[in-house]
């Protein structure tokens, strides 16, 4: 289970580092619709990538260590 504690956890830094990306590469351009719009870089990536990091976190924290 830390295992999967830790592969949701690295998945949860990777949504949250292409959120910022995508949030950057869109601010740039006047012609594209504002950071509120999910289409176009909205919180939604931010928010199910502090989602899965929180929760990789937990299992990767409680689950017994093996060996």
């Amino acid at each position: 289970m830390r295992s999967l504690g830790a592969i949701v956890a690295l998945l949860g830094i990777v949504a949250l580092v292409l959120g910022v990306v995508i949030i950057v590469h869109n601010s740039h351009n006047p012609a594209m619709a504002p950071f509120a719009y999910e289409a176009y870089g909205g919180p939604g990536p931010l928010f199910a990538g502090l989602i899965m990091l929180l929760v990789g976190g937990y299992l990767f924290r409680t689950a017994p260590r093996d060996g």
